[in-house]
């Protein structure tokens, strides 16, 4: 197959361009050539894109079978101001709208595309048990990925075999949420959220790509699919693993007043939501996840 990426230089994007490769060809979308050749080097054909128009790039998708859309401005690198949530709802809708538009003029138009989504769709929901037929939540992120979601009828439109992917916390060392959630225990800092009572959701960054990989190469899989590990865990559960994993200690909970004043919005959202998610349709469909339990993960990780 003929795979074209957005997001590729990404945590995801990466991982999912390099695992790709030893079967499919590959093409990066990238609104900085410079950057993509900086990660890839030759190895795939980069072509540097925009969202505003379609001209001068769209011709690249002419004869490519799949498409993944990863792009999207990262929901914790920045405070939420009104400036940021702006960026980070446009930099997933304007990337839609203008994919949408470039498939509309190819005479073969790809067998599918993977659009990314994430778990805030679910909103706080407490001890809830989450899969892909819950109702969305309130809230801002959910409202982000509504809006992208709803762009996956356009394709459906085309005839195109369209995929939601859910994405939860995604676990690795090289990119991604993580690092800087396990920051605080190299200074022998660290500690949970609030009361530590809210689910976190998860998944390994192998078992995110090689889900990815699935749901592509399988013709008849279809909509939306949560990418979380079945082992959710509560807040304080969750880090004092991380402590015994990465042999720092997990002292307590930081109040949400202080988080509140250090990270402003983000902090109901995205550190204290609670959002126990369940992967249904994957499991259901004969994914079978490599590292399905957290502690295991964790030493994984550690070791690499």
């Amino acid at each position: 197959m003929k795979i074209a990426v957005t997001g590729a230089t990404g945590f995801i994007g990466r991982g999912l361009c390099l695992e790709l490769s030893s079967e499919h060809e590959m093409v990066v979308l990238s609104r900085s050539r410079e950057k993509a050749v900086s990660v890839f080097g030759d190895l795939f054909e980069v072509v540097e894109w925009n969202t505003r128009s379609a001209d001068g790039w769209g011709e690249c998708l002419e004869g490519v079978d799949a498409v993944v859309n990863l792009a999207g401005a990262s929901l914790a690198a920045k405070r939420w101001t009104e400036e940021y949530k702006r960026e980070i709802l446009e930099s997933r809708t304007k990337c839609s709208r203008v994919l949408i538009d470039a498939i509309k003029k190819l005479e073969k138009k790809p067998r599918v595309v993977v659009m990314s989504s994430a778990i805030g769709f679910y909103g706080d929901r407490e001890d809830e048990e989450l899969d892909e037929e819950s109702r969305g939540g309130e809230g801002f992120l959910a409202g982000v990925c509504r809006k992208r979601e709803s762009y996956a009828t356009e394709f459906e439109e085309m005839g195109i075999r369209t995929v939601v992917i859910r994405t939860s916390i995604v676990l690795g060392l090289s990119g991604g949420a993580f690092p800087k959630m396990l920051m605080p225990f190299n200074f022998y800092a660290g500690c949970y959220w609030g009361k530590g009572k809210q689910w976190v959701s998860w998944i390994c960054i192998a078992d995110e790509i090689a889900a990815i990989k699935f749901l592509i190469e399988n013709e008849n899989l279809n909509g939306v699919f949560n990418l979380a590990a079945p082992g959710a865990q509560k807040n304080r559960d969750f880090f004092k693993m991380v402590g015994k994993a990465f042999r720092k200690p997990c002292w307590s909970g930081v109040p949400r007043f202080v988080l509140k004043v250090l990270f402003g919005d983000i902090t109901s959202e995205l550190f204290l939501a609670s959002q126990r998610v369940y992967p249904k349709r994957l499991t259901d469909a004969g994914f079978e996840f490599q590292y399905p339990e957290l502690e295991g993960t964790l030493r994984t990780i550690r070791a690499e």
